[in-house]
């Protein structure tokens, strides 16, 4: 079995848009939750934003989704 590799910033990105689509859920209320403004996660997800989610956030959106934390980035501060 292959190891899970924390994601790249692109794909962190798509794994967040996707999960989104997936569960129907918008990204502002997900941007609220992780205590940013609104069009954070939108930002994100579009490129224009953060270059990565702090290590804080991943967790969150992982536990929200149930996933891996590494689907959202590297771990490391």
């Amino acid at each position: 079995m292959k190891p899970i590799v924390a994601a790249t910033p692109g794909q962190a990105r798509e794994n967040l848009r996707a999960l989104a689509a997936k569960h129907g859920f918008p990204l502002a209320p997900l941007s609220r939750m992780v205590g940013r403004p609104s069009d954070y996660l939108a930002k994100f997800v579009r490129g224009g934003g953060s270059e990565r989610l702090k290590p804080s956030e991943q967790e969150m959106l992982a536990k929200f989704f149930r996933v891996d934390p590494r689907l959202f980035g590297d771990r490391d501060e």
